[in-house]
């Protein structure tokens, strides 16, 4: 008997280490050095950005060389939980005003800085976010698009007290996308447009898909400790915003963009919230495209998406 319950306890504590492990690597970001990937890692079977990561790599460098030339004016809210967030707004047309959001351990100039093009032609006021614990903005964990959606929800406001009366449109990549995405539903003041572009549509879904490919490890019991281990320490559970009954319960206009050869977030994620959505909406897939990297692979349709939802010309 002794030994039956030794065997029990240690495989409770190894299930709670493991959990926790998991848990840690993927929502802790202390370490925000960026080194250039191994060269023989670059699209390879590992690498979750493939079949177009050396491009995304490669061909933003142009724009982010450009991005440093601009102009942007720091603003900085404070979170629900009290923590200092920073924003950089680019000036343009008060009435249009574009929030960005980037993603998982990324930055907004990563992101941002060839789509960003597309609000500077249109004269936009664009407002880049750095994400809680990115960039400077403030925390340890990250907020995994949940902490996010009520952060952006504060960005929001800030906004509408800047301005009078703007149309707000709510740009996200990746985990960005799934942050404006789980804002559709929130009622957010001004609001006249959300594109996701390769966002997930939930925590438990992209952790199942993830945990499996990047760990190799059965969803249960890992995953499930990973999940009790975010409750306890950050207050997010997996399964509060889910992407499909946020979309089915709101009249904004929403464009879904995604890479059809997505390994990081499935492509039919986005397809899938694209059948549930309720509002005005355009699907846009990419041909050969992998994560993140549609505007580089099909800009000029990318654009034209952008500009259809932001003049207003998506019908139900």
């Amino acid at each position: 008997m002794f030994w039956i319950i030794l065997i029990i306890i240690l495989f409770i504590v190894l299930s709670l280490a493991g959990g926790y492990y998991v848990f840690n690597s993927v929502f802790l970001y202390k370490d925000k050095s960026k080194t250039d990937p191994d060269p023989d890692f670059i699209d390879s079977e590992k690498d979750l950005m493939r079949p177009t990561s050396k491009r995304y790599i490669e061909e933003r460098k142009p724009y982010m060389k450009e991005m440093e030339k601009l102009q942007f004016k720091e603003l900085s809210i404070i979170s629900f939980d009290n923590l200092t967030l920073y924003g950089y707004l680019l000036r343009g047309n008060p009435k249009e005003v574009v929030i960005c959001v980037h993603g998982y351990k990324s930055s907004m100039e990563e992101d941002f800085c060839d789509r960003l093009e597309i609000y500077r032609k249109r004269g936009s006021t664009v407002l880049l976010l750095n994400d809680r614990a990115h960039g400077k903005s403030e925390g340890d964990y990250l907020g995994f698009s949940e902490h996010d959606k009520r952060d952006v929800a504060r960005w929001v406001q800030l906004i509408n007290n800047m301005y009078d009366d703007p149309k707000i449109y709510l740009h996200g990549v990746s985990m960005g996308g799934a942050t404006v995405i789980h804002c559709a539903d929130m009622g957010l003041k001004n609001v006249a447009g959300i594109i996701d572009d390769c966002g997930f549509n939930s925590i438990v879904g992209i952790s199942k898909h993830l945990i499996k490919d990047i760990y190799h490890l059965p969803y249960f019991p890992f995953g499930d400790l990973a999940w009790f281990w975010s409750v306890i320490i950050t207050g997010i559970s997996f399964n509060t915003s889910l992407g499909e009954d946020c979309v089915r319960n709101t009249d904004i206009p929403i464009l879904f963009i995604h890479g059809k050869e997505d390994h990081y977030v499935p492509c039919s994620m986005s397809e899938n919230m694209y059948e549930a959505c309720a509002s005005p909406k355009e699907l846009l897939l990419v041909d050969g495209c992998g994560h993140a990297a549609a505007y580089l692979m099909a800009k000029d349709e990318y654009t034209a998406a952008v500009n259809r939802l932001m003049d207003g010309e998506f019908k139900k």
